[in-house]
């Protein structure tokens, strides 16, 4: 009788480990560090903001993932939802609760609502997206509240979220490298405004090369976090197109990550020109020089250069597309959240969420690979293609 109770147990603990609810972390790899987060505000006292109660300097939001010295034991790590509070500041409080609400609105708009399977609206029963978004929310991560930063010898990495978009959109990516040894900054390049849709700026109030000079204002800030001249740049969407409008004879940047700036796709170039008059004037007109390696990432579908930048001046160029199945927001850990809700909100399009979830992985290794090769002074060929692809 006892030995038939073990059997009994044996197997409903076997059974129970292999239907275990999955969490991102068994799909991405992390480091050996474990993972400090801190948020602070910089100022930048060229610009002005007024809005919501508040007039005087441009406020930066930033946030800092990054290695841990000394191992913590039984951490208590950070929930996914703890990344929209921020580090509340009294004469700031009302933007920073309008930008939870924005960041909140676009996670629903980007990761939430859209079933992939239909390319309609997500139904998922008696859950409202709310419903969802608050789940998504409790999920852990990897990150630990710790405040006692102390500037290092660590390489550093500088994200810019894509449009309409928000700081953390990568928060995978952030502890992905941050416990392989690296400091990663991301920063909100949006602000809000009344009566205007999240991104966008009144008319009156937009000053030219604002953006650039923020971006450039935030690069500073993350040299002054380490000691090392190693300083890498990464963007995705907008925030990539913006890395190629402000870093050209940038030396202080050693290597540059684009995450599909949707140019990738165009040929016209009359349409580019007419849509993304900045980028085109920078590539195609001015050629200017960017001084460093650039990895290009596109769901191209195909095994060729992205037209538009086939000849991009620059050091070396890296094309690395993948397949066309691959969504623009594929590029972000956040689109992979409600993947893991299964057990309690069933997800119907959870197949075609894991295949693009292990496409994500593909390409951190790949950015991995590229960053190693730069810190290691391996050669780099001029031009080359990497076709992301799962084995």
């Amino acid at each position: 009788m006892t030995r038939l109770i073990l059997f009994i147990f044996i197997m409903l603990l076997q059974t129970y480990v292999v239907n275990a609810q999955k969490t991102l972390y068994d799909y991405i790899e992390l480091g050996k560090f474990q993972i400090g987060f801190k948020d602070t505000i910089v100022y930048d006292p060229r610009y002005q903001y007024e809005a919501f109660d508040y007039v005087g300097m441009k406020p930066n939001f930033i946030q800092i993932w990054y290695p841990l010295a000394d191992k913590i034991p039984n951490p208590d790590y950070m929930n996914f939802e703890d990344f929209f509070e921020g580090n509340r500041t009294e004469k700031l409080i009302e933007i920073q609760k309008q930008l939870k609400t924005n960041y909140q609105e676009a996670l629903i708009r980007d990761c939430i609502e859209e079933n992939l399977a239909t390319a309609e609206a997500n139904d998922f029963g008696t859950f409202s997206y709310e419903d969802v978004l608050r789940s998504v929310g409790k999920t852990k991560t990897k990150s630990i509240l710790h405040n006692d930063f102390q500037a290092s010898q660590f390489p550093v990495m500088l994200y810019h979220h894509g449009a309409q978009s928000y700081s953390f959109e990568n928060f995978a990516l952030a502890e992905y490298f941050a416990s392989r040894g690296f400091i990663f900054i991301a920063s909100n390049f949006h602000l809000p405004y009344e009566a205007l849709t999240f991104g966008l700026k009144p008319y009156n109030q937009i000053i030219k090369n604002e953006e650039e000079q923020s971006l450039k204002a935030i690069l500073k800030f993350a040299k002054s976090l380490s000691s090392s001249n190693s300083v890498f740049f990464v963007g995705h969407s907008w925030g990539a197109q913006m890395g190629f409008r402000t870093f050209d004879e940038e030396t202080d940047i050693s290597g540059f990550i684009s995450l599909e700036t949707t140019i990738e796709f165009k040929s016209d170039q009359e349409k580019i020109r007419e849509i993304w008059p900045e980028v085109y004037q920078k590539v195609s007109i001015e050629k200017v020089s960017y001084p460093f390696p650039v990895l290009l990432c596109a769901a191209t579908g195909q095994e060729e250069p992205f037209v538009f930048f086939e000849n991009l001046n620059a050091s070396q160029v890296i094309f690395a597309p993948t397949k066309a199945e691959f969504e623009h927001d594929a590029y972000l850990s956040s689109f992979y959240m409600r993947l893991f809700l299964n057990d309690s909100i069933v997800q119907s399009d959870k197949e075609i969420l894991q295949d693009r979830l292990f496409l994500y992985v593909k390409h951190l290794k790949l950015m991995s690979e590229f960053i190693d090769e730069i810190l290691k002074a391996e050669y780099l060929p001029k031009k080359e293609i990497r076709f992301v692809k799962v084995e």
